[in-house]
């Protein structure tokens, strides 16, 4: 581009310089040489008026003899003089070439000479009926000074575009520089080059404004790549630990099927077909929590108004039956959220059965609505920092054996977390080990501002 840029402004401007100094020639040769035309007809003017009053009335010898003293007398004054009698020079005359036999016609006539050198202006008028003076005025310096200052034009001409291919690139880099900054950042970003390209954003023109859309793009899509890297880590350590968390009741599995392959007594056989059962319960469950996982996020939230009080005796209801022994109370004040009410009470659902699963018999699993959201709490044996920092990544587990003994997947909180996300909320944990547990689920979502979503703190 910066060559065509050059190319582009050479041919605009150097003709066009040259255009200038060869006009300008011309019209100073011209006004120069109209001035010494009329200088030239001026002086014959003068010389005519005292010739015609002494040379008027001779005869023809009479009129070459003061043809000879007029023309001595002038040439020592620098004005050429020729007189012609009808037709023909006398006094040793000639005429410098045939084209100013033209001028003799009986009347005042005119004539530029450019054929001879020096170029001449002669002005012929006759005396009478049979003489003619022509008066020749040299105009040779004119065209020398013409052709001088012709050459002086095309000089600075010249120079001036010298001058101008030098500005030309100056310019052109100038111009294109910002251009070469934003192609660099484009291959920057092809090559996926981790080296910051500066680019010319503070300018306040089309390439600045150009510029600083770039700079967004650049963001949003270096912002993208960094989320995409983050959910492929996420993804493949999920993968990871499915993997691993698969492997125990794969193999528990295998090895009860070839158990069964022997000749064992029916309450063995009983007894490892519930085992087998219980394994597929928990690689059911698993597979199910994971679709839900991975498909959240996909598809829009179906939001509606949710009252917290009634979701939570709903989920009181539900899980009853499971926790046996063990109380389940609901209390607060009912306040509305706005949210999809399946994923709150799938979010519910899953809070409170840890909470079950984490309590004694004869303990009580509390369900507080609270202004922006809920709180679940229970009297279960607690959970350390460790636990508490790591309890939603997925299959994480601070008690594996208790964990597989009960069937649980290492899912449960990892949607929770998920759902509280997509709600612009948190989940907080209060917990220390040996005491109850506590965790509160709020979001920035009410019915006044329901089409505010706001950042995961």
């Amino acid at each position: 581009m910066q060559k065509r840029l050059i190319a582009l402004i050479l041919l605009v401007t150097v003709p066009l310089l040259f255009g200038v100094a060869w006009f300008m020639s011309e019209r100073s040769f011209s006004l120069s040489l109209e001035r010494e035309k009329g200088r030239i007809r001026a002086t014959q003017g003068v010389v005519f008026r005292d010739v015609q009053q002494n040379m008027q009335p001779l005869t023809y010898l009479e009129a070459v003899a003061y043809a000879r003293q007029y023309t001595q007398y002038y040439r020592a004054q620098g004005i050429d003089l020729i007189f012609c009698w009808r037709s023909s020079p006398i006094a040793d005359a000639k005429l410098p070439n045939r084209y100013y036999d033209s001028l003799i016609c009986g009347q005042r006539a005119a004539m530029l000479d450019t054929h001879s050198r020096p170029q001449r202006y002669a002005v012929a008028e006759p005396v009478n009926d049979s003489l003619t003076m022509i008066l020749l005025g040299n105009v040779g310096d004119i065209y020398a000074l013409k052709d001088s200052f012709r050459q002086m034009a095309f000089a600075v001409a010249g120079g001036g575009s010298a001058l101008l291919i030098l500005l030309a690139l100056v310019l052109a880099g100038v111009l294109t520089r910002p251009l070469r900054k934003l192609t660099e950042a484009a291959q920057a970003m092809t090559v996926q080059s981790n080296e910051p390209v500066p680019l010319p954003t503070g300018r306040k023109d089309e390439i600045g404004t150009l510029a600083r859309a770039f700079a967004e793009m650049q963001g949003a899509v270096e912002a993208r790549e960094t989320k995409l890297r983050e959910e492929s880590k996420a993804r493949q350590a999920l993968l990871d630990a499915l993997a691993h968390e698969m492997r125990t009741p794969l193999t528990s599995l295998l090895g009860n099927a070839r158990l069964l392959q022997r000749e064992l007594p029916p309450e063995d056989r009983k007894r490892i077909a519930d085992s087998m059962a219980k394994e597929i319960h928990r690689l059911t469950d698993m597979d199910q929590q994971l679709m839900k996982l991975t498909a959240m996020g996909h598809e829009p939230l179906e939001t509606g108004q949710v009252s917290v009080l009634s979701l939570l005796r709903e989920t009181a209801e539900r899980l009853r039956p499971q926790a046996e022994g063990i109380t389940i109370a609901v209390e607060g004040a009912d306040s509305t959220i706005t949210g999809d009410r399946e994923l709150l009470s799938l979010l519910a659902d899953n809070l409170s059965a840890n909470a079950i699963h984490a309590s004694s018999i004869g303990t009580t699993v509390l369900l507080r609505a609270e202004p922006n959201g809920f709180t679940v709490q229970d009297q279960g044996i607690g959970m350390s920092e460790e636990t508490i920092r790591h309890a939603c990544e997925p299959f994480w587990k601070a008690d594996k054996a208790r964990t597989r003994r009960q069937g649980g997947a290492g899912l449960g909180l990892a949607l929770c977390r998920r759902i509280a996300e997509l709600h612009g909320g948190r989940l907080t944990f209060m917990s220390s080990p040996g005491k109850e547990t506590s965790v509160t689920f709020t979001t920035p979502l009410h019915p006044d501002d329901d089409s505010v979503t706001l950042p995961v703190a």
